[in-house]
């Protein structure tokens, strides 16, 4: 399907199922997601009023396989609430729609920072240090008997920890295409000293970290990106948003906001939750092999040319690279303790 023919479709399809009569002022495609094709798209009527709007397909080839469904529920959960989200429009699950299972929402204003950029929050970076935080403890307390969250409930009666490590080797054991001696000792050490187990099931974002909000000057203004949205371990998120990758020059602040001690304490404050920093090493040193899973995914997609795309490319190098340093850290450490 060409460009042209994806746009007229997406309008008639809109004007369908709002009883409008809207025009297309532009459509265009943001690059760089891993698991959607993502397009900006305007539409505009006789009277000048203007939709803003994102239009997020499945791909034909994706790092993270998750239904639609999931993203769009997660959105639905958290309307009106203390998490900026946008304002969901549809889902279709159908492929004889536009080619493939799509979710339609509201554009939200403000702009999103790569997560390799230090100086991308500056001067505004303790604002959005405590706002991004905060955000990440009110996740926790969303209530997962929400009728909206029924498809997250996990049949299987693993501990929380041990199904998604299990999840993200076997997506290891299925890409990679050499030895990983390193990653591999990174999950043994995790397989033999296992976290507690969560007595606080929550939704978990599953990617929450700089590069996956908008925000205007001081201001966090969306959290994007919930394809990986599941009910867990509350610390998994937080382990994820701290991992040096996403401020590899400057470790003193988690996602080049603000310094970790003072993240810590905002995170517990408004989650009400207890830290157990056992348990935190644990899920960090967990992100880790969760980071590099995703990495040799990349690769792997790009190396079998099912997704040509050159960010998989540089996922597979340099995160991967990153990320295996960090694992080396960390296991240095521990032999030390």
């Amino acid at each position: 399907m060409t460009l042209q023919d994806l746009e007229n479709q997406f309008l008639d399809y809109f004007n369908n199922l709002e009883s409008t009569k809207l025009s297309v002022n532009s459509f265009e495609r943001i690059f760089g997601g891993a698991s959607r094709e993502t397009y900006k798209v305007v539409l505009q009527g006789n009277n000048s009023e203007k939709r803003n709007l994102i239009y997020r397909r499945t791909q034909d080839s994706s790092l993270i396989e998750t239904d639609q469904s999931t993203e769009y529920s997660a959105y639905s959960a958290y309307q009106n609430s203390p998490v900026p989200v946008p304002r969901v429009i549809a889902l279709e699950e159908d492929s004889n729609k536009l080619g493939a299972p799509f979710i339609i929402m509201e554009e939200i204003p403000g702009k999103a920072a790569s997560p390799f950029d230090k100086d991308a929050y500056m001067p505004h970076q303790i604002d959005l240090g405590k706002q991004f935080w905060e955000i990440l403890g009110n996740i926790v307390k969303k209530d997962i008997s929400d009728p909206i969250l029924k498809d997250f409930y996990q049949k299987d009666q693993k501990p929380v920890w041990k199904r998604e490590l299990d999840k993200w080797v076997d997506v290891i054991r299925q890409d990679s295409i050499g030895e990983e001696p390193i990653l591999e000792a990174a999950i043994r050490s995790l397989e033999k000293i296992p976290p507690s187990e969560t007595k606080n099931l929550c939704m978990v974002h599953g990617d929450y970290r700089n590069g996956n909000f908008l925000y205007l000057e001081n201001k966090i203004t969306g959290i994007l990106d919930w394809e990986m949205a599941h009910f867990g371990d509350p610390l998994e998120d937080l382990a994820w948003a701290l991992s040096p990758i996403w401020s590899w020059t400057d470790h003193s602040r988690p996602a080049y906001l603000i310094d970790r001690d003072d993240a810590l304490e905002i995170w517990k404050k408004t989650s009400g939750l207890a830290l157990n920093l056992k348990d935190l090493e644990w899920w960090e040193l967990f992100s880790c092999v969760k980071g590099l899973a995703i990495w040799i995914s990349a690769g792997n997609e790009f190396n079998t040319f099912k997704n040509p795309d050159p960010i998989n490319l540089f996922s597979a190098w340099l995160p991967g690279d990153i990320h295996t340093e960090i694992i080396l850290e960390k296991l240095s450490k521990e032999v030390e303790q």
